[in-house]
């Protein structure tokens, strides 16, 4: 690898980690795994959803705040799985 190249990787990597931070990564992950359990088995395909609404809400019971940045991560997660899903393995016939 080139000097300019490694600059380059640290500049967008330190981009990444400002504004997607590690918690916020677990939300989209979590949600995003989830969801592609339903490659075995198609209702399994709102469980990442379920599970970030449900994990948001037992926030907002225990710590007295709804986290929109979670929400939202664990949202895209659930998102992305469902386009994986559609386009790549052709999930629906």
């Amino acid at each position: 690898m080139t000097t300019e190249t490694k600059t380059y990787y640290k500049k967008l990597t330190g981009c990444v980690m400002h504004y997607f931070r590690p918690d916020l990564q677990l939300h989209f992950f979590w949600s995003f795994f989830l969801t592609m359990l339903a490659i075995f088995w198609l209702p399994l395909l709102w469980l990442g959803i379920i599970a970030t609404i449900i994990k948001e809400g037992l926030d907002w019971w225990s710590k007295g705040h709804w986290s929109w940045d979670d929400f939202w991560c664990g949202f895209a997660g659930w998102i992305f799985a469902i386009i994986f899903l559609h386009n790549i393995y052709n999930i629906w016939y």
